[in-house]
């Protein structure tokens, strides 16, 4: 039988050091309720918190980087050093 017992596999959780399971139970049972448009509205605005910290913590590490920079570095955080490199140049490359 599968956990929660409804007939599909779920993927085993990473329990939080910082939540207890009380808490964890509660969050898991308000996600259950939620809309499948309510939680991906949550996701989006999740997305959208951790982008705007990760920016914070680039332009508290690097005051100097301009707009341009700091894009950079966010793109080079998220998508890996390589790939974004690779993705920069494709964008900059002269259209032909």
């Amino acid at each position: 039988m599968t956990p929660g017992g409804r007939g599909r596999r779920v993927a085993p959780m990473v329990l939080p050091k910082d939540t207890s399971p009380e808490a964890l139970a509660h969050q898991v049972d308000a996600l259950r309720r939620m809309g499948p448009q309510q939680r991906l509205r949550l996701g989006a605005e999740m997305s959208d918190e951790i982008r705007q910290l990760a920016i914070a913590g680039i332009r508290s590490r690097h005051p100097e980087y301009s707009d341009q920079q700091v894009g950079d570095a966010l793109e080079d955080l998220l998508l890996g050093r390589d790939l974004a490199t690779a993705a920069r140049r494709t964008r900059l490359a002269p259209s032909r």
